[in-house]
């Protein structure tokens, strides 16, 4: 009897476990597949909304026959002083900053590199528009940093824009003032505004580009759009690009493009110091031409490493915060250099009387 009862515990206790497995196993194929949706790009039928919703989202006309819904919302005057705040906004910097940086990439930058190459930008934030001026021919963009992707919005999404307008213009004050996010206040309007991925749809189709495929996952962001008829892709990596963290998917995806450029910008001078050796290392070694201003690689690195140097625009010590990061043989080599200004402001220097540039080309041995 004793054994009996035994028996129908262990047995029990088979079951038991049987059934767990059971669940968890049912779980896992539920968030896998879920995941797979989640993953999957936009249907045909979808294509055209997502171009809509973000031509809403820039302040740009709707046509009715593509969106009944928002072309009724643009009439209002919530959206109508919102598309005239943004581009009023929008047409000063592209006046300042992103047509003198074309031109400027067409004249001097196309005589230096490969301006189709893919693009890495890093510490980049939901700042799309100046690798794009710099490097418009480019098919392939890879920007990277702590921020958020977010995900692509959605017509349900967009019907509280009375809300997301003002999140937007707060999200873009400092850029369109100053050239770059601040981050602290980046990070504050990002979580209220649903991450990066907004921004970047405004930016392409206020570029004039068509949007096909908006897709996300947890961190990571790709969208595909057309400019001029080409067809390009935006990659977005949220990442930590410190020592260890730079070790996993992106530096993996980087290497399988074989030469790209680099944009550095703005980079809190992060790879001055030890903790980002591995990313600066990396940069250096693969790197076709890295277009930096003096917060990216430290001078002396370009040097030792052999690449070919040139300088556009003058040396101003960084700002105050920043004091420690003065490079003296920067500002040697400045000196020495055809000291015209750039015709637009880049980094921390919004003045161009004041801005630098470097730029660095491997050499080939």
């Amino acid at each position: 009897m004793r054994n009996r009862k035994k028996n129908l515990q262990n047995y029990l206790k088979i079951i038991g476990s049987v059934l767990f497995l059971f669940v968890i196993f049912s779980y896992q194929a539920l968030f896998a597949q879920n995941e797979e949706e989640d993953l999957s790009p936009l249907s045909n039928s979808n294509i055209e909304s997502i171009n809509t919703i973000s031509l809403f989202l820039g302040g740009l006309p709707v046509e009715k026959k593509e969106s009944e819904l928002l072309f009724d919302y643009e009439k209002t005057q919530s959206w109508q002083l919102y598309a005239q705040s943004l581009e009023k906004l929008w047409q000063k910097r592209d006046l300042w900053s992103w047509k003198p940086i074309r031109e400027f990439s067409k004249a001097k930058l196309s005589r230096l590199t490969d301006l189709s190459l893919p693009v890495f930008y890093p510490f980049s934030g939901p700042d799309l528009m100046f690798p794009l001026s710099l490097f418009p021919e480019a098919t392939t963009y890879v920007l990277a940093s702590r921020e958020f992707s977010g995900r692509c919005p959605t017509t349900e999404s967009v019907k509280t824009f009375e809300r997301t307008f003002p999140l937007i213009l707060t999200s873009l004050h400092s850029y369109f003032k100053a050239g770059y996010f601040v981050t602290k206040e980046l990070r504050q309007d990002l979580s209220m505004l649903g991450g990066n991925v907004p921004l970047f749809l405004i930016m392409i189709v206020r570029s004039g580009g068509k949007i096909i495929e908006c897709k996300t996952t947890v961190s990571n962001a790709t969208i595909r759009f057309y400019i001029n008829g080409e067809l390009k892709t935006l990659y977005y990596f949220q990442s930590d690009l410190s020592n260890g963290g730079f070790e996993g998917s992106l530096k993996h995806f980087l290497s399988s493009l074989g030469p790209f450029n680099t944009v550095i910008k703005s980079a809190s001078y992060l790879l001055h110091g030890g903790s980002f050796s591995s990313l600066r290392g990396f940069l250096l070694s693969r790197s076709q031409a890295i277009v930096q201003d003096d917060s990216g690689i430290p001078y002396r690195y370009l040097f030792e490493e052999g690449r070919k140097v040139a300088l556009f625009g003058v040396y101003t010590p960084p700002l105050n915060i920043f004091k420690e990061f003065y490079q003296k043989d920067l500002e040697e080599a400045f000196s020495k250099q055809d000291q015209s200004p750039l015709p637009f402001g880049f980094g921390y220097k919004w003045n161009p009387k004041e801005a630098g540039l470097i730029v660095s080309v491997k050499v080939e041995n």
